[in-house]
């Protein structure tokens, strides 16, 4: 029998929707990060009156990374993330994509907190010490690499696919790095994120996602747990907004 080919977009969006069903059928109803997190002495950090929550996600990514290879928990310097993005683009900024800031540690890798610790304010002249750029070397050689799963896009929100790829990637141990488009004037309810619409958003503001919670009262079915260095605390984004409002996506460790 011979299908129309006018059917057959139909077809595989019907064919994507089973499989991202199957997928999501196989994965825990929860996943948290947290409790390893705090182990490895890895809290919950406020990034101040500074434009930084991207370059804060970056790190807290990073840092669960490079904790996880060095089996220790390992806190690691912002402003040195910061720096080593600047060294990768014509104009020095605060803040900035995950993709330079991966380019930056690629090539210049990252200090410790404490060797280049964190300003009240930019300083664009800002440079690491001789200690800091020797030691930050070390993290280059721990073969941990860059994973997409959405690449820079502010005009659409999560394919199927990616929201399901989103919560694998929690459930195997892995936080994600994600900006979004966000509220602006976000409103909390029991420390969850609450719904809104298109024209009430701007571009934008980055989180750490460190687990997630399906809950069928919540918009979309569930929550991300979220890392927010805008207000300094752990919180909840309702799926349906990370559906909305996801930008890009991102995952730092080993593996596929």
């Amino acid at each position: 029998m011979m299908i129309s080919r006018h059917l057959l977009p139909r077809l595989f969006a019907i064919a994507a929707l089973l499989v991202s069903g199957a997928r999501a059928a196989a994965l825990p109803a929860e996943a948290d990060l947290r409790p390893q997190m705090k182990a490895w002495d890895l809290g919950p950090r406020a990034q101040g009156a500074r434009p930084t929550c991207s370059v804060f996600t970056f790190t807290g990514g990073l840092e669960f990374a490079l904790s996880k290879a060095r089996k220790k928990g390992a806190r690691l310097s912002v402003d040195y993330v910061n720096w080593a993005a600047n060294q990768e683009r014509e104009k020095a900024r605060d803040g900035g994509f995950f993709s330079d800031m991966w380019k930056g540690f690629e090539r210049h890798g990252v200090c410790a907190e404490e060797e280049m610790p964190y300003g009240k304010k930019f300083d664009a002249k800002r440079k690491p010490d001789e200690k800091a750029a020797a030691s930050a070397s070390d993290a280059m050689a721990l073969g941990i690499s860059d994973h997409w799963i959405k690449k820079w896009n502010p005009q659409t929100g999560l394919s199927e696919e990616e929201f399901g790829s989103i919560k694998e990637t929690l459930s195997a141990g892995w936080p994600v790095c994600g900006g979004f488009r966000w509220p602006n004037h976000a409103a909390w309810k029991d420390g969850v994120l609450q719904p809104c619409g298109a024209d009430e958003v701007f571009d934008g503001h980055s989180v750490l996602l460190v687990g997630y919670r399906d809950d069928a009262a919540q918009p979309g079915g569930g929550v991300f747990l979220i890392r927010d260095s805008g207000s300094g605390e752990d919180r909840a984004m309702p799926y349906s907004y990370a559906k909305s409002f996801m930008n890009d996506a991102l995952w730092i460790g080993w593996g596929k």
